[in-house]
């Protein structure tokens, strides 16, 4: 799918205008963690201010909104400490139908001393 990222939440509704018009996208934080999806965002104070990294947008106004709760807070993943890494990007895409989702991940094993390829059917 076609997507931009955003460092302001304006950036984030021009971008979701230029690509998606005023139908349906998503709008996700971009920081170095798995688990965006299922981690949350806190403030400064430490306050749980959005739960998710991943957001349905039905049009710009709602990609305003949740680039503006994201951008600038902090999101806690299983994979970050407590205080999570600060979200300074989004990225605006399009919303596709997934007929089918796979997973395909190349890691170097220490053990045996080269590639391991892990995927899902």
């Amino acid at each position: 799918p076609r997507g931009v990222a955003a460092e302001t939440a304006e950036e984030a509704v021009e971008g979701y205008k230029s690509i998606i018009g005023d139908g349906e996208g998503v709008i996700k934080a971009q920081v170095l963690a798995g688990g965006r999806g299922l981690g949350h965002f806190v403030d400064g104070s430490g306050t749980k201010v959005l739960q998710g990294g991943v957001h349905m947008c039905s049009g710009p106004a709602d990609a305003k909104e949740y680039a503006s709760k994201m951008l600038g807070k902090n999101l806690v993943t299983k994979q970050t400490t407590d205080a999570g890494l600060t979200c300074n990007k989004v990225f605006v895409v399009e919303k596709v139908d997934i007929e089918r989702e796979m997973y395909l991940s190349i890691l170097l094993d220490r053990a045996a001393q080269g590639p391991m390829i892990i995927a899902s059917p």
